[in-house]
């Protein structure tokens, strides 16, 4: 059993971070920092992955919405209460936003259609995303690697491979509820006209 997980780690950790990033973003990256901690995976591999899966989600987001703006998928975005708020901060912050969209929990999905939508040039997108991409995986992999130093200090050392993927899941886990949490409150501060977090 032992030797299967790692022969699947050894052979596909590297996709599931990649379109693990793509599809829920922290959670997933912070849980293969703490793996990375343990041994399991590659720290410098899993920023890698983390890197290219955020940088090529946000890439193809940015393209449908400057492009098929009347496509069914940015129509389900555009309706988004958030979206019309997003996209007021793109034409007052472009530069600021496009930088620091990637930390504002709920609405990574909407930001790169959004900019897209506000015609923001790529020559001034993607070099500004590849940036915000490497600072992001970079800091959410050193998260989930700062939680395998804190569990090591007050729990030991893992030794068994299974033990190491249930904590992993349970860190993604409570990190995606906290996550949660805090795009819940961010969107009643919105709802209730407060201003924007600092950097948005």
């Amino acid at each position: 059993m032992m030797h299967a997980i790692d022969q699947f780690l050894a052979t596909y950790g590297l996709v599931v971070v990649y379109f693990g990033v793509i599809i829920e973003g922290d959670s997933v990256l912070i849980a293969a920092g703490f793996l990375a901690h343990q041994g399991v995976m590659n720290p410098i591999t899993v920023f890698l992955a983390a890197f290219a899966g955020s940088v090529t989600s946000d890439q193809i987001l940015y393209y449908i919405g400057r492009y098929s703006a009347d496509s069914r998928l940015v129509k389900r975005q555009t309706v988004r209460p958030a979206f019309a708020k997003v996209l007021d901060i793109i034409h007052r912050r472009r530069v600021l936003f496009i930088l620091s969209f990637r930390f504002i929990y709920g609405v990574r999905t909407i930001s790169p259609i959004a900019i897209g939508i506000a015609g923001v040039s790529p020559w001034l997108y993607t070099p500004l995303n590849v940036v915000a991409a490497a600072v992001w995986a970079a800091l959410v992999t050193s998260i989930g690697y700062f939680f395998g130093q804190i569990i090591e200090q007050y729990a030991g050392r893992l030794h068994h491979i299974e033990h190491k993927l249930l904590v992993a899941l349970a860190i993604g886990l409570v990190s995606l509820v906290v996550l949660h949490l805090g795009r819940g409150w961010w969107m009643r501060r919105q709802a209730a006209g407060d201003p924007p977090p600092p950097g948005a």
